[in-house]
């Protein structure tokens, strides 16, 4: 949700190489979506931005201009720009690290997700809703327009897939919340695994999830290549994610 009066308009001013660029946004916009109004594309497209408040605090793309000014009285933002160094070296995907979907009941979602797919809720505030498995992350925005960077419609996903230690257990427990799900749970062999598929409606959007257990002999990242993945991730779980205003202001973050 974006903060109070999120239509209300507010003046930024962002400074760069000495020059000042002025922009009046919508408080409920972001700072991604404010620098591409207020800089200059030559200053933008193929650069590595950083922001700052003019007494070094960290400021990130993806707050609020309105929680800036309300939680820490910030509307001059300290920009600098670099070119991004080409390289024409190998690279790879190391995994994958988050969904990030957009959904009309996010209380809900985070109810069902926490309680039926046990992810653990590593954040919950007026800006998102970040759940985790470790490896796998779901983030959680509000429909609705005026919303930064979306549409302000539902997002849709195909399904989304988690690996479980033990199937039969798991089915157990879905049979335990079959009030909250649409499906028949019909269990299905694949090359390398069991699955089952069940589906959970959020407003006028109904998403598939499915559950497997891979079979003992196909279980394990054996490539090489890839057994140093763990390094390269980041640990949703490890800690509370990004910047929430309520902890910081509680000095507890």
């Amino acid at each position: 949700m974006p903060p109070e009066n999120p239509d209300a308009t507010v003046s930024i001013v962002f400074v760069l190489d000495g020059s000042e660029y002025p922009v009046e946004m919508r408080r409920g916009a972001i700072i991604h979506e404010a620098f591409h109004v207020a800089l200059p594309t030559e200053f933008t497209a193929g650069h590595r931005l950083i922001f700052r408040a003019e007494d070094g605090r960290e400021l990130y793309p993806d707050n609020f201009l309105g929680d800036l000014v309300d939680h820490l009285g910030v509307d001059r933002i300290v920009t600098s720009a670099e070119p991004i160094p080409a390289s024409a070296g190998s690279w790879r995907n190391i995994g994958f690290d988050h969904l990030a979907i957009a959904v009309e009941d996010r209380p809900g979602a985070r109810d069902f997700l926490r309680d039926v797919v046990q992810m653990r809720v590593m954040r919950d505030d007026p800006h998102l809703t970040v759940l985790t498995t470790g490896p796998t992350t779901i983030m959680l925005f509000d429909t609705g327009p005026g919303g930064p960077l979306s549409t302000g419609g539902a997002s849709r996903w195909h399904h989304l897939g988690f690996v479980v230690d033990d199937l039969a257990a798991a089915y157990a427990h879905l049979e335990k919340n079959r009030d909250r799900l649409i499906s028949d749970f019909t269990m299905l062999e694949r090359d390398e695994r069991w699955s089952l598929y069940f589906f959970y409606r959020n407003g006028d959007v109904t998403f598939m999830f499915q559950f497997s257990e891979v079979k003992e002999a196909d279980r394990g990242i054996t490539d090489p290549a890839r057994s140093d993945f763990a390094n390269y991730l980041f640990d949703y779980g490890k800690r509370p994610y990004g910047v929430q205003w309520e902890l910081e202001l509680a000095g507890k973050h």
